[in-house]
């Protein structure tokens, strides 16, 4: 008898440890960090599409058709070989109502041009700037939540845009500029929560293997005042900041 319970309890045992493995293998592999995926260009497709806010449409410009950001990368991807272009920005776009409208526009649009055998690539993406607008005056934890929700949103659509193009289409996504000055490394300036949202779009993009166009560094040191409407008020770019954004689309693009 005494044989008999150690040889039961030594089978429970047992019994436990191999369900217990997996689930605590699972666990582990929840809290691992996601490894960065390398953006790899796959090159210029059939058209080019250019997803976003105010910025990516163009506003304050007095003429978006050819001074605005996707205007002058279309006008660079066109001189390289013969590219169809489609601009669906939004002005006053949100990360959430990025979600609901303009990302289910883009996935049709996608998906139509896909099954006439045809490539979107690249597709630029600026969105989640006016989430942090909308927080400037909220408390530190009420603008955390909205840099966090504007990071879930952005991953959802990054998620949804490379299923509905296909890993041969070509990504990019880009970090806001600071237009109001400061420094990032003062907790809760401005500078701050603009830094805390790029972080956001470069974890992100990294996770994704999508490519990240800088906007943030090349308005540093003053020059914001240069490439932007600020002095006025307006914190839209100018025709030079859109030329300088174009720029570091194309450069993360790759290209060349």
């Amino acid at each position: 008898m005494h044989r008999k319970h150690i040889n039961v309890l030594l089978f429970l045992t047992l019994s436990f440890v191999v369900l217990a493995l997996p689930m605590g293998l699972l666990f582990w592999f929840l809290g691992q960090p996601v490894a960065a995926r390398s953006y790899n260009p796959q090159g210029p497709g059939d058209s080019y599409l250019a997803l976003g806010d105010s910025l990516a449409w163009g506003a304050s410009l007095d003429d978006p058709a050819t001074q605005s950001y996707p205007a002058l990368i279309y006008a660079e991807l066109n001189a390289m070989r013969p590219i169809d272009a489609d601009n669906l920005a939004v002005p006053g776009e949100t990360s959430s109502s990025f979600l609901r409208r303009q990302l289910p526009r883009a996935i049709t649009l996608i998906e139509a041009e896909r099954a006439a055998g045809r490539l979107v690539s690249p597709i630029t993406l600026d969105i989640g700037g006016n989430d942090l607008r909308a927080a400037e005056r909220a408390s530190p934890e009420e603008r955390a939540a909205v840099v966090a929700a504007a990071r879930q949103n952005i991953a959802v659509a990054l998620d949804q845009l490379r299923e509905a193009a296909g890993d041969a289409a070509d990504i990019a996504v880009m970090t806001y500029y600071n237009p109001y000055g400061g420094e990032t490394n003062i907790v809760n300036s401005e500078a701050y929560w603009v830094d805390q949202l790029n972080q956001a779009i470069r974890a992100e993009a990294a996770q994704r293997g999508v490519a990240v166009a800088d906007a943030f560094t090349p308005f540093e040191g003053g020059r914001a005042f240069s490439y932007t409407y600020i002095l006025l008020g307006d914190i839209h770019a100018n025709a030079q900041g859109h030329r300088v954004i174009a720029d570091q689309f194309l450069a993360a693009l790759a290209y060349e």
